[in-house]
């Protein structure tokens, strides 16, 4: 369903393309820092303005006029400032309207339907070890990306890509046979590879290796690699279980290799003359897209680079018809970027298909002592142990995806309006406290009506501007700003409960508040749920 929101900003998208016939990227809008500045404010006639050498004021006039014939109904008025910004006043039958509708069918109001299918890979941490706090925000970005797409009728493929192939899988199972080596009876030493993996998980694995039937009957056969590599993705997947995420798909890199995709891809490249040899390695022509330098597909001693298999992995996503395929990455994967783009314009496909983002890194910050069982980081299962599932996603999102996270245990942990879960989980349960002593069990619409004090709209305008939040976090790809609205209407709720009643003695008053409070409700679980993060009843 579109909402008010929504078609407003089809009217300004139609009026920009038919009188100038230039497209806009969403969002089109933006919240206004005070009310008297409006419901919603753009800057459109500024930037077409400068890209026609026109006055901003003059096609802004343009514009109103056009969205005032569209919008009547809509809107209460609109107003231009200078120097040229666009202000819309939406009409109280709007807001009620928009409330109304909300009553009926919850919030699938705010639903858009996009429908693209989509790609999307992430956390995809190399099998090497435990997830760390890292690895989690990754995760758990990653995961309310693909239900923000998935609200918008988006078809998501969750993927995960297992590095599982390459020297690092043979260090791992040297440095598990070491260890398995020192436990043995009698013991026989194998020194640790240098550099080797460290840490509990090392000993873990070596006596879960000595407890095997297979290893116990013969040794010299058993598949070490094979069973190291899946009692790592047994804990990664048992961290995920925990943090509420499955993944559609896994995806080998080992399995790319073994059936040839990969000399595939190579070979695909050689004929369109991107691939050459020098100095007995096989190179791919990065430079002929843009890239700083050449790119090695091919090692001279005939070992496959990780970027050729990148390449295949990349091929095989193409192939399988996405629309568009989006990577979440850590930040030392920045200079992998140019290419892996070029790969694909090599691969004779359009670059822009692929969107990365970049997600920063994770410290901690606490009193209390985190157990660095890892060898060198703090395992992600310890700090879900500490503070729990959803606490750990709502966190893990509060900064921008670009910025670095300082998690908080001691304040995720506080019982106060300090911390904003909280302050936003108490709201759902005041609401709820309301519900109960009201004993209602059924709205009527048709009360809304009596929503007329300053207090009552200016809750209603704040649950509504969801919308853009929703617009604002689906372009960008940003989770934050729906953490940035929770928080918003919290606030706007704590202030109208402590200032109206609810319970008004008026019974027209009465059951028109409920209705304001039941929209509220639907919109905070509706955002929690988007978060991965169960709303509670009473606290």
């Amino acid at each position: 369903m579109k909402t008010f929101y929504n078609k407003i900003s089809s009217a300004l998208e139609e009026v920009v393309k038919k009188k100038y016939g230039i497209s806009l990227n969403y969002p089109l809008w933006e919240l206004p820092p005070k009310q008297e500045f409006g419901d919603l404010s753009s800057m459109v006639a500024l930037k077409l303005g400068s890209k026609l050498k026109e006055d901003p004021l003059d096609i802004a006039a343009q514009i109103k006029k056009s969205l005032e014939k569209t919008l009547s109904g809509y809107i209460e008025r609109i107003e231009i400032l200078r120097p040229g910004f666009i202000n819309i006043f939406i009409s109280k039958e709007a807001l009620i309207d928009s409330l109304n509708k909300i009553l009926k069918i919850k919030g699938d109001f705010f639903r858009t339907r996009i429908k693209k299918k989509v790609l999307l890979e992430f956390l995809s941490a190399n099998p090497t070890g435990p997830l760390s706090v890292a690895h989690g925000r990754q995760a758990v970005i990653g995961d309310v990306i693909a239900n923000i797409l998935e609200f918008f009728s988006n078809n998501v493929t969750r993927e995960y890509y297992i590095n599982d192939s390459g020297k690092q899988i043979d260090l791992l199972a040297a440095s598990v046979l070491s260890a398995v080596s020192s436990l043995m009876k009698p013991k026989r030493e194998i020194e640790a590879p240098k550099n080797g993996y460290k840490g509990e998980y090392i000993k873990d694995i070596a006596e879960a290796v000595l407890m095997n039937r297979d290893w116990q009957k013969n040794p010299e056969d058993f598949n070490l690699k094979g069973f190291s590599l899946g009692y790592i993705l047994a804990l990664i997947r048992k961290d995920l279980n925990s943090l509420g995420i499955e993944f559609d798909n896994w995806v080998s890199q080992r399995d790319l290799i073994e059936e040839k995709k990969v000399d595939e891809a190579i070979e695909i490249l050689r004929k369109r003359t991107f691939v050459y040899e020098k100095e007995d390695a096989l190179w791919f022509a990065a430079t002929r897209f843009g890239d700083d330098k050449d790119r090695v597909l091919r090692k001279a001693d005939g070992e496959l680079t990780y970027f050729a298999s990148d390449i295949a992995y990349h091929k095989d996503k193409l192939e399988r018809k996405h629309n568009e395929l989006i990577n979440l990455w850590g930040p030392d994967h920045h200079g992998y970027i140019k290419r892996v783009e070029s790969a694909i314009a090599g691969l004779k496909y359009k670059k822009d298909i692929l969107k990365i983002v970049i997600i920063q890194l994770v410290s901690l910050k606490t009193k209390e002592k985190m157990s660095r069982r890892a060898g060198t980081a703090v395992l992600l299962c310890d700090l879900i142990n500490s503070v729990g599932k959803d606490t750990t996603r709502f966190y893990y999102l509060t900064r921008r995806n670009s910025s670095h996270l300082e998690f908080d245990i001691d304040l995720a942990k506080e019982v106060s309006f300090n911390n904003p879960l909280y302050y936003i989980q108490y709201a759902c349960a005041r609401i709820e406290s309301i519900f109960k002593k009201a004993k209602v069990s059924s709205f009527h619409s048709e009360f809304s009506k009596f929503l007329t004090d300053d207090e009552d709209i200016a809750l209603l305008r704040t649950l509504l501007q969801f919308s853009h939040c929703l617009d604002k976090a689906y372009y960008s790809l940003e989770p934050i700003f729906i953490i940035e609205f929770l928080k918003n209407l919290a606030s706007s709720f704590h202030k109208f409960y402590e200032k109206k009643r609810v319970l008004e003695e008026d019974k027209n008053i009465k059951k028109a508040r409920l209705n304001l409070l039941l929209g509220v409700r639907e919109v905070l679980h509706c955002a929690l749920k988007l978060l991965g993060i169960a709303p509670v009843e009473k606290m």
